[in-house]
């Protein structure tokens, strides 16, 4: 929840965001509370269940301090990476391009978990090999934490199964077919 001083803004917005956009639901993400380095060259994410009410009650500039846990693919195929531009809809980014897939981290499941629901879902295929997470950053613009895993995949094909994609397209990371997110320049320069 939201500290009392905000709770009845963070409530308002919440009901203007979900007007405006019947996609919306008040579904359950994981809530970083902390994102520290172990000491072996990874990291440990200390989180909790919380309301994506209280998330996109931020898309109006008010902050309540939630920071979720997303992930985000790096879909290779040669040297090759899939691109996806986000639809109109998306409460984040939309219209922008951005590595895919991604989503969000719910209670009880592993960001593993999470990426390969997102490529089944979004991509329409399985990685040719299990997803491995190369670091995790902070998204300053959707003010999330993301995990990003490398995906591998052996042909180029996709058939998503929902359309929070108006576009996926396969191209050379230093060739992005448009406006990439900050985030998605982000993880480039990092990774490829």
């Amino acid at each position: 929840m939201p500290d009392a001083h905000v709770l009845a803004d963070a409530e308002r917005e919440w009901a203007q965001a979900s007007q405006a956009n019947p996609a919306l639901y008040d579904g359950w993400l994981t809530q970083v509370a902390g994102v520290h380095r172990n000491g072996h060259g990874g990291a440990v994410i200390q989180g909790f269940r919380c309301s994506y009410r209280w998330y996109a009650a931020q898309a109006g500039g008010l902050d309540v301090g939630c920071r979720p846990l997303g992930v985000k693919g790096l879909a290779r195929c040669g040297d090759k990476v899939l691109f996806g531009k986000r639809a109109t809809w998306t409460a984040q980014a939309a219209g922008q391009w951005e590595c895919a897939p991604s989503g969000g981290v719910e209670p009880g499941v592993s960001p593993e978990q999470a990426i390969l629901e997102e490529c089944f879902e979004e991509v329409g295929t399985e990685s040719a090999a299990v997803p491995r997470a190369e670091c995790i950053v902070f998204d300053p613009v959707a003010l999330s934490w993301e995990v990003v895993l490398s995906l591998k995949f052996d042909r180029e094909a996709v058939a998503p199964k929902t359309n929070e994609y108006e576009s996926l397209v396969w191209a050379h990371p230093a060739s992005p077919p448009g406006e990439l997110t900050a985030i998605a320049r982000r993880i480039l320069a990092l990774l490829c």
